[in-house]
């Protein structure tokens, strides 16, 4: 049988990544993620909330609010989530264990994931996980609750993000970025 052509063939160096090494850069660039959020003082600036002019000005600060927050609006939504399901502890420890999933197996990872010498498709992983996490919502009978604390945290993040003025924001990366005069011809 011939492998799909879509597959890369797994290296030498691939071959040798064990689990746990799997695991442990998939946390290192969680941790990276998180880090990258931007500091609460500067999120949470009193100073700068106001209400948006008009329905365009709300939608632009939206958009820019979202792009700079997103690590900051993500905790707050995954907080709002976690608050929903205490209730129900068994749900919680079911939820945050295929969220853990998720993010070892699809977003923080770098490289193939490899069992028993062979590499695992990228739809494969997504498909298990997706039934998985039906199956673990469905058994726990927590969807509810899991409904009510995204859509709390999102309604929290979309609030912050049309509330928020988002002009010093603009002057904090300005002072960051050197001017340069290469190619200018002025």
């Amino acid at each position: 049988m011939l492998p799909p052509e879509n597959i890369l063939p797994i290296t030498a160096e691939e071959r040798h990544h064990s689990f746990g090494e799997v695991i442990s850069l998939s946390v290192q660039n969680l941790i990276a993620f998180v880090s990258s959020q931007r500091p609460w003082l500067e999120f949470l600036a009193l100073g700068s909330m106001d209400l948006p002019t008009s329905f365009s000005s709300a939608v632009s600060r939206s958009k820019v609010n979202l792009r700079h927050f997103v690590v900051n609006y993500s905790l707050i939504t995954a907080a709002s989530i976690t608050l929903f399901l205490v209730s129900n502890p068994t749900a919680l420890v079911t939820l945050a264990t295929f969220a853990i999933l998720w993010l070892l197996l699809c977003f923080c990872r770098d490289h193939p994931l490899v069992l028993y010498g062979r590499q695992v498709s990228d739809k494969v992983i997504f498909f298990g996980l997706i039934v998985g996490s039906f199956w673990g919502l469905w058994l726990t009978h927590c969807f509810f609750s899991l409904v009510l604390g995204v859509l709390t945290g999102v309604l929290l993040c979309l609030v912050h993000a049309v509330l928020r003025n988002p002009d010093d924001l603009f002057v904090q990366e300005e002072e960051v970025v050197v001017p340069s005069h290469f190619l200018h011809w002025s």
